[in-house]
């Protein structure tokens, strides 16, 4: 099978060892306050695609603290933390099946060739009723730059693909999580010329391995047509440059039989008719 992310092009593209850049430590702070609403203790917890560890900040900073929390990365010059292990998220985790209470993951679903095989790795690493709680991004996102691409005349992808609401909630349903709910946010960025947008992009491993992307260097031509499309639609009154970056946050439990199921249809006691009988009537406007 032919892989979208080779796994030597991906450790290639993250082996910066470099701290975390600011929105995934932004990211990272929204999904730990999530966490923490769910209002319970979470003991052994994987902080999986962990980077150089900013999730544990953000989740110290929201009042979760588990007793252990291991970091793992596909990289393994980007883990300073005792508690840490190298890894290939798409292979089978290689710890014991329920180990975890929890298994957390800040913005790696967008770099996994399948999906729903690494879901389905996850969901054995977690104890019963243990909650995986992740973040990726939706496909509104750099709605800008692909505009301005296209606009330009380009046929080539500029992006990897990302995935919208209801395909991450199937995504979650199929391999059997249960209560999957999936949320979002969109964060706007904005810059004060193209340099400073490509340094930033550069810096946050932003790099477009798509296989549709095009292979050579891009005219000087080329770039101006793009540059000319997005600032006519989207630069705003003050030069700036806009970026907008949908951001999914995807949750869902290892089913257990303790947690809350529908009830099955016609199993209902008392009927919708009776209920609306008892309520009072709707006053009339004169």
């Amino acid at each position: 099978m032919q892989l979208l992310y080779p796994f030597p092009l991906l450790k290639a593209t993250f082996s910066h060892g470099q701290d975390q850049h600011p929105l995934a430590e932004e990211v990272a702070s929204r999904l730990a306050e999530r966490m923490a609403d769910m209002r319970r203790g979470f003991g052994t917890v994987l902080d999986l695609g962990s980077g150089t560890a900013s999730m544990a900040a953000s989740l110290a900073q929201a009042g979760v603290t588990p007793d252990t929390l291991i970091h793992a990365d596909l990289v393994s010059g980007n883990l300073h933390h005792p508690l840490s292990v190298a890894l290939n998220a798409e292979h089978p985790l290689p710890f014991a099946n329920g180990t975890f209470d929890a298994v957390i993951s800040n913005l790696m679903l967008h770099w996994i060739n399948d999906v729903p095989q690494t879901l389905m790795h996850i969901g054995r690493a977690l104890k019963p009723d243990g909650l995986f709680l992740a973040s990726t991004f939706g496909n509104d996102s750099f709605i800008e730059l692909k505009t301005a691409f296209a606009e330009s005349g380009s046929r080539h992808a500029h992006t990897i693909p990302f995935t919208d609401v209801q395909s991450a909630g199937a995504a979650l349903q199929k391999v059997g999580y249960a209560m999957p709910v999936v949320d979002r946010d969109v964060i706007t960025v904005t810059y004060k010329d193209f340099a400073a947008l490509y340094t930033d992009m550069r810096l946050a491993g932003s790099r477009n391995l798509h296989p549709a992307r095009s292979r050579g260097l891009m005219t000087p031509r080329q770039l101006r047509r793009m540059e000319d499309a997005y600032r006519t639609n989207f630069a705003r009154p003050d030069g700036t440059l806009p970026v907008t970056l949908e951001i999914l946050y995807l949750h869902g439990w290892r089913p257990h039989t303790s947690q809350q199921k529908p009830l099955k249809p016609g199993s209902a006691t008392v009927s919708l008719d009776e209920v609306l009988k008892t309520l009072p009537p709707r006053s009339q406007k004169d």
